[in-house]
């Protein structure tokens, strides 16, 4: 067979061949460009967008660390919507200061200096712009303190990468700071370190509820008696905590001070809920000392049994009255609320009783309301088995100063009553870094709120309330009972959180 006519077909098919793979190299040419310009622009586009994420998180942490809300928010629109106005116009912070709609030069000086820059990335340079927008404004009565103002912003930042080949990022939070409750634990210690709270003996925690007593003493439910610290839980013997453990630590087991663990145990002792690990450190403000005019002294006070401890206990006070049952060794002191009761390093002696009421001297008390008397103190002791009783229809709020003293407040040596078990009827304010001495007791009703300072429950009798402090033990037997009413009762602000978080590119 010829196949002569045949010739020059492996040509044929070489060109067909050279010519599918030319296609070939050419479309994977050009993928291998289409992958490259994909990279580079999603380089770009994450240049960008970290650009303007750090130009929101500058403007926040100017807004969080350097700048003053304003204390009087009358001149601003804060019903307006969707942003606060002043002067009809939204409230804005630029990195403009030109731009700014702000009552206060310097704010808007100083925020336009944080709220621009550039950040190296490579052989270049990448920029960012942010500005705020004020959402919401309000006056807020904060818990051992004055009147603070919490605000809502809404940051938007552009983040810039420059260059023939450039990628613009716009980056959106809104950055809120909420009122939360101050005493929602039995204990709360702000302190990071080791044995932040350490109970042991026999001692536990519980809760009751003073809304709803039926009965006196209340009765205890074996839940609610959640503790909380910054740093960890060590419990040892007989302890048990009926209730949930919260800190921002983990772990279980030996602590450590460079890394803390949540919770260190020992003996038979036992957290009986969950151990809740908070996303970061809470924090408390410190309360205001007690405020002029009325600021005590720091010279010793002692209040012998004797009625001249009445004229001592009444030295530079008005608005006040004091009788004296030389019977029982009991200083009466009645006070009108106007003005607070003002006493220096006070020393209640041997036996001496010492009972706040409100009112006028020789006058009932009735009707169903509980009246507020302030009592600013440098520090305030009670001897051996000496008593300070808060009256009927009385609430006591003690704002400790602690000039000069290590232990501005010690009851070790006597007792309190609180017979209402409404721990918000004796509100113990401190901001000092000293050390509080407590003793329980019958209707030893309290609210401790001093979150710099170290606190120590002696004996072996119990507290009914809440416990807010730098560092907490109990030096005995002595319990914590919740008032879980207090969740309703005393706020205080929360940390800022970004509550939305949104971006798009250009």
């Amino acid at each position: 067979m010829h196949r002569s006519g045949e010739k020059g077909v492996a040509l044929v098919f070489t060109l067909f061949l050279m010519a599918a793979l030319s296609a070939m190299a050419v479309s994977m040419m050009f993928l291998a460009q289409t992958e490259t310009s994909a990279s580079r622009n999603y380089r770009t586009m994450s240049q960008a967008r970290y650009a303007g994420e750090a130009g929101v998180h500058k403007a926040l942490n100017y807004l969080v660390y350097s700048y003053t809300a304003p204390s009087v928010i009358t001149s601003y629109g804060t019903a307006a919507s969707p942003y606060v106005t002043y002067s009809g116009n939204p409230v804005v912070l630029s990195y403009d200061s030109t731009l700014s709609n702000y009552p206060d030069a310097a704010v808007k000086t100083a925020f336009a200096a944080a709220a621009q820059g550039s950040l190296a990335v490579g052989t270049g340079t990448v920029t960012y712009q942010a500005t705020a927008k004020l959402i919401s404004m309000q006056s807020v009565g904060i818990y051992g303190g004055s009147n603070a103002t919490i605000q809502t912003w809404e940051i938007t930042a552009v983040g810039t990468v420059p260059g023939p080949l450039p990628a613009t990022v716009e980056v959106t939070a809104v950055v809120e700071r909420d009122i939360v409750p101050s005493q929602s634990y039995a204990i709360f210690a702000t302190g990071t370190g080791c044995g932040a709270i350490n109970l042991g003996g026999t001692s536990h925690t519980d809760s009751y509820d003073s809304r709803n007593m039926p009965t006196l003493p209340p009765t205890m439910t074996n839940s609610n008696g959640g503790v909380g610290t910054n740093g960890n839980l060590t419990i040892s013997g007989n302890v048990t905590v009926n209730g949930n453990l919260d800190t921002p630590r983990t772990g279980v087991g030996s602590c450590s001070a460079g890394t803390p663990t949540a919770l260190t145990g020992g003996g038979s002792a036992t957290v009986t809920g969950s151990m809740v690990q908070l996303p970061q450190a809470k924090t408390y403000p410190t309360p205001d000392p007690p405020q002029s005019p009325y600021l005590p002294g720091t010279t010793a006070q002692a209040i012998p049994a004797n009625s001249i401890g009445c004229t001592s206990l009444l030295n530079g006070n008005t608005g006040a009255s004091c009788a004296y049952d030389s019977s029982s060794k009991t200083f009466t002191v009645v006070s009108n609320g106007a003005t607070p009761l003002v006493f220096n390093n006070l020393t209640l002696g041997s036996q001496v009783k010492m009972v706040v009421q409100y009112g006028v001297l020789g006058v009932p008390v009735g009707g169903p309301n509980t009246n507020s008397v302030n009592m600013n103190v440098n520090s305030f002791v009670l001897g051996a088995q000496a008593e300070l009783n808060i009256g009927s229809n009385t609430a006591l709020v003690m704002n400790v100063q602690g000039t000069g003293v290590a232990t501005p407040v010690d009851f070790s040596g006597g007792v309190f009553a609180n017979a209402s078990y409404k721990p918000e009827n004796f509100q113990l304010l401190y901001g000092g870094t000293g050390r509080l001495e407590l003793i329980g007791g019958n209707a030893a009703a309290i609210s401790v709120y001093a979150p710099n300072a170290s606190v120590r429950l002696n004996g072996n009798a119990d507290i009914y309330g809440s416990v807010l402090c730098n560092t907490y033990t109990n030096g005995g037997n002595g319990s914590v009972h919740y008032d879980s009413s207090l969740t309703t009762k005393f706020f205080t602000l929360g940390n800022y959180i970004m509550s939305t978080f949104s971006w798009k590119k250009y």
